[in-house]
């Protein structure tokens, strides 16, 4: 099977020896997920790990009101999973659905303890990529405090363009935490600019 995607995206971040890279490929499965299919609900227990080859899936929790909030969105080289689960085997509050039709790869709980402890570019990978993801959080939880739906909107366009073409515009209110009303007043009110 072809894992080039994978090794390009371990090697953007380390150093990944090839005859360390083929020891994980043996841990890894390809699976297909159809659009608007959950990889985890609310209440489950993590199980798998999973990295995008093609697709787009959201991490989303819904509130105390029944609505949903998009954590985030992870297309094409991103890793999707709710670690605190998976490692903690504690039910999640959150879920992972995808919004297209996406080809993934998966590593399940065994193999990924097998991977931490016995490759060691897979491990500094994963707390490199854990410091990344912290930082763009604690970022992005800032700017939503302070930031109005304008702002809001002008920055998801300069760092996320593609997903403009990919996400239904109440996805993207649902990450940004406006309404789909506000949100078309925004884009109206930017294209009279």
């Amino acid at each position: 099977m072809d894992y080039s995607l994978l090794l390009s995206e371990f090697r953007r971040v380390v150093e990944f020896p090839d005859k360390e890279f083929l020891k994980l490929t043996p841990l890894i499965e390809r699976i297909r997920v159809k659009k608007n299919e959950h990889l985890l609900k609310a209440g489950d227990i993590s199980r798998k790990v999973y990295f995008v080859e093609e697709g787009c899936l959201r991490q989303y929790l819904i509130n105390t009101n029944g609505e949903e909030r998009n954590i985030y969105f992870k297309v094409e080289c991103g890793w999707c999973s709710e670690l605190e689960s998976f490692l903690n085997n504690t039910p999640t509050e959150l879920s992972i659905q995808a919004l297209e039709d996406s080809q993934l790869l998966a590593i399940n709980e065994k193999n990924w303890i097998y991977a931490v402890t016995h490759i060691p570019p897979f491990t500094m990978y994963f707390i490199r990529a854990q410091q990344q993801t912290n930082y763009m959080l604690k970022k992005r939880l800032g700017e939503a405090t302070i930031e109005t739906p304008e702002e809001k909107y002008i920055r998801f366009l300069q760092e996320e363009p593609q997903l403009l073409l990919r996400l239904p515009l109440f996805q993207i209110a649902a990450y940004l935490g406006i309404t789909p009303e506000t949100i078309s007043r925004v884009r109206k009110k930017i294209g009279s600019k």
